[in-house]
């Protein structure tokens, strides 16, 4: 389930859920994330247990996915690392800047 999500397929993230018992890490909404999977991102917190860690948000914020991370803000509790400012500065998302610094 893990590859799936961080693939952004999620008919076979549910097909998965619905019959397999492997289940799934944090990697997988960390992945979803970081890779612009937003409906995947929102099917795992509705749908698992797992959660994710604040690779999630640092990996959004490195990949410029504002959206993503606010969404993480409102939703999950993980928060992110200086990793976050980090990497948007390195690929030059002023907008996650701004956001991250306010």
């Amino acid at each position: 389930m893990d590859r799936a999500a961080c693939c952004g397929h999620l008919e076979m993230v549910q097909w998965l859920h619905k019959n397999r018992s492997e289940g799934c890490t944090t990697k997988a909404m960390d992945d979803a994330a970081s890779r612009g999977h937003f409906e995947i991102v929102k099917w795992l917190h509705s749908n698992r247990s797992e959660g994710c860690t604040k690779k999630a948000m640092d990996g959004a914020a490195r990949e410029g996915l504002l959206d993503i991370m606010k969404w993480l803000h409102a939703n999950r509790s993980e928060g992110c690392n200086p990793k976050a400012v980090y990497g948007a500065l390195k690929h030059g998302h002023l907008e996650v800047l701004d956001w991250l610094h306010t």
